[in-house]
C-alpha cells in the first residue's frame, strides 16, 4: 500500500508526506505472519501505521485464553495510547499476514515544528478522525461482547458488518478460529451454533461470505 493511499495522509500530497517522514524521523519494519509486532507493556509511545498486510490486537488472560480486540487492515493505526488505561501487560499486536509497519514517534506528531507547516495540522486532524473511528470500532466490539449467548454475539457482529457494507452479504475479516477469539467463545460451540443458524434459515455461509437471510 502506498503512503498516498493511507488515511493518515489524507489531503497531504506525496512531496509533503516525504518531507514529514524525514522531519518525524520515521522508519519502517517488516514482519512475517504470526510474528509479534508489539508488546503493549513495553515503553513505546509511538504510533504504528499498517502499510501492508493484516494484523490483530490480541489480549491473553491469565488462563491463556485469547481474545482479538481489533482486526487491523492496511492504512489503520495502532499504539499503546489507544489502550492507555487497560492492563497492557497482556496485550500484543500480531501479524496475521506478512506486514510492513511504519513507526512515528507520537511526540513528533503533537509537537509543532518550527516551520508550522499546514500539512502538519492536517495530519493531526486526520489522526483525530482515525482515533474517533477506532473508538467507534472498540465500542462496537464491546456491544458484541455484552451479548449473553453465542448466537446473540454472532448476530450482533454480523449485523454490524452488514451495516458497514450497506447490504445483507459481507465477507468475514477472520478465519473461523479468529472469529471465535474475537467473540471470546469456544470455537466448537460457535461452529455448532452457526450450523443451527444455517439450518433455521437465519444465515447462509459460503467460505468467508455471510448472508443474513
Amino acid at each position: 500500500m502506498k503512503i498516498t493511499e493511507n488515511n493518515l495522509f489524507h489531503n497531504i500530497n506525496e512531496s509533503e508526506q516525504q518531507e514529514m517522514m524525514h522531519c518525524f524521523n520515521t522508519f519502517t519494519k517488516s514482519y512475517r505472519a504470526g510474528e509479534i509486532i508489539l508488546f503493549y507493556d513495553e515503553d513505546d509511545k509511538g504510533i504504528g501505521i499498517l502499510e501492508k498486510g493484516e494484523a490483530c490486537v490480541i489480549h491473553v488472560n491469565d488462563a491463556g485464553n485469547r481474545t482479538i480486540l481489533e482486526h487491523l487492515s492496511e492504512g489503520e493505526i495502532f499504539g499503546q495510547l489507544f489502550y492507555y488505561y487497560a492492563g497492557k501487560e497482556n496485550i500484543t499486536v500480531e501479524a496475521v499476514t506478512n506486514c510492513e509497519i511504519r513507526y512515528i514517534d507520537f511526540e513528533h506528531i503533537v509537537k509543532r515544528c518550527s516551520k508550522a507547516c499546514a500539512h502538519h495540522s492536517q495530519l493531526v486532524n486526520n489522526i483525530l478522525l482515525m482515533v474517533s473511528d477506532k473508538t467507534q470500532s472498540i465500542c462496537e466490539h464491546l456491544e458484541v461482547l455484552s451479548q449473553r449467548t453465542i448466537r446473540e454475539r454472532l448476530m450482533t457482529y454480523f449485523e454490524i458488518l452488514a451495516a458497514q457494507e450497506g447490504k445483507q452479504s459481507f465477507l468475514l475479516p477472520f478465519t473461523m478460529s479468529a472469529l471465535a477469539d474475537y467473540l471470546s467463545v469456544d470455537r466448537s460451540a460457535m461452529s455448532r451454533e452457526l450450523s443451527k443458524m444455517k439450518e433455521e434459515g437465519l444465515i447462509q455461509i459460503e467460505k468467508k461470505k455471510v448472508t443474513i437471510c
